[in-house]
């Protein structure tokens, strides 16, 4: 039993020094998390070659509803449902450890859950999930190196504070729209990471721009509901992107600590340039070049998020050569152990680059834009958490978002998007 503690103690050390996500104390006594975590380990040999395997389950179901200012029908499209209920996140995962320094990981979506509705055809339709490989990678150790990791395969990109925190340890229901307007969620490619203490990480990517769809759409030109979820969309040219970044916590003590981190992004794609050829397919990071710049503070009860992102050179938008200045100020608040009070002001300015098309509800229901080119976003939320040692272990989340957007001097978008979410991560 004190094996497997000191393996999970281990293994939250190491991940704090990467995310900003609220840490409990490591000295809190075993829960019921604990022994689901033991349970999913399901084989365990220090002397053999493959020394671990653990099996891991993550599900969020969420409900939205869209209400515009005035009334829904104000900026509903005619024949759209305000209302959604969807698994948002549903992977079951497989981890193997190996006396080499040698892991594989892998999340799978199961095929045929309700996701995200959209609209088609003058009314909302439902999508279904398809079996697929949300993330699949080998990571190994570099010998002669202390904490130099090489990764290859499909993994997650890391860029601004939201998308370098796991999608289980954010405390919003969905991330910011400074960080949904990048839009990559996994992608395929090389990361290296140098992590010389628990404190300080330097890594690199280098990644194919892939955008393929994760549900069952007849208007989706990409092959992975035909099984061949390896394939993916690469297009025919050279479409590719690399992110650099790094991170530093410091100023640690039992109250709590302070962390800067910093990303910058370049997409190589040739569509950027106005050489796009001739049935290429350009998806990808959105902008040719972005930067983010992130400040974490936390102190008792008091957990400060915040982040600044530039985004230069957007794709798709009116006005090419325009940029994108972006800012997210996330105060947690932790009302008791089991609770936690969470508001999040989201702003972004640019000359019709400001891109609202995320992943979100509104984009698909509403007549809003995809490019505007201003938007300040007021979220408020509470997170319920069934386990105070555990917190992201299961999670009840209700959050309220008020958008505020603008394009050519004239209201894009005006309402509020309600959320709640039941969510699990073992």
């Amino acid at each position: 039993m004190k094996k497997h503690i000191l393996m999970l103690l281990a293994g939250v050390c190491c991940a704090s020094a990467a995310t900003p996500a609220v840490t409990t104390s490591a000295s809190a006594p075993e829960d019921w998390t604990d022994a689901v975590k033991k349970a999913l380990v399901v084989y365990e040999n220090k002397d053999g070659v493959l020394q671990k395997v653990r099996l891991a389950w993550v599900e969020m179901f969420q409900m939205s509803a869209v209400q515009p200012a005035g009334g829904n029908g104000d900026h509903l499209k005619a024949g759209a449902s305000p209302v959604n209920q969807e698994f948002r996140r549903s992977y079951l995962g497989v981890n193997l450890d190996f006396s080499t320094g040698t892991k594989f990981h892998t999340w799978v979506r199961p095929g045929g859950l309700p996701v995200r509705e959209t609209y088609s055809k003058g009314r909302t339709k439902k999508n279904y999930s398809y079996f697929s490989f949300y993330d699949i990678y080998v990571s190994q150790t570099i010998p002669g190196v202390e904490g130099l990791t090489l990764t290859v395969g499909k993994m997650g990109t890391k860029l601004t504070t939201d998308y370098i925190t796991s999608s289980s340890k954010i405390r919003c229901i969905e991330r910011s729209l400074l960080s949904n307007q990048f839009a990559q969620d996994s992608n395929w490619g090389i990361g290296l990471t140098w992590k010389p203490n628990k404190d300080t990480q330097v890594f690199g990517q280098w990644m194919l721009n892939d955008r393929a769809s994760a549900s069952k759409s007849l208007t989706h030109s990409d092959v992975y509901r035909d099984g061949r979820g390896f394939k993916g969309e690469f297009g025919y040219e050279d479409k590719c992107f690399a992110i650099v970044g790094a991170s530093h916590r410091f100023n640690k003590s039992e109250e709590g600590y302070m962390e800067v981190s910093g990303q910058y992004m370049h997409d190589f794609n040739n569509a950027y340039g106005n050489r796009r050829k001739k049935g290429a397919n350009c998806y990808g990071m959105g902008f040719q070049d972005a930067v983010s710049l992130g400040f974490d503070y936390k102190k008792g009860r008091l957990t400060l998020i915040n982040n600044v992102v530039a985004a230069f050179r957007p794709l798709g938008a009116p006005d090419k050569g325009s940029k994108n200045i972006g800012l997210q100020i996330q105060p947690i608040w932790e009302v008791n152990k089991h609770v936690d009070a969470v508001f999040r002001y989201t702003g972004m300015e640019g000359s019709n680059a400001v891109r609202i098309a995320g992943d979100r509800f509104i984009c698909t229901q509403t007549t809003t834009p995809s490019w505007v080119s201003h938007l300040h976003a007021f979220y408020f939320g509470a997170n319920i958490y069934a386990s105070a040692k555990n917190k992201d272990a299961l999670k009840f989340m209700v959050g309220a978002e008020y958008t505020n957007a603008h394009k050519d001097g004239k209201s894009a978008f005006s309402g509020w998007a309600f959320q709640s979410s039941v969510r699990w991560s073992f």
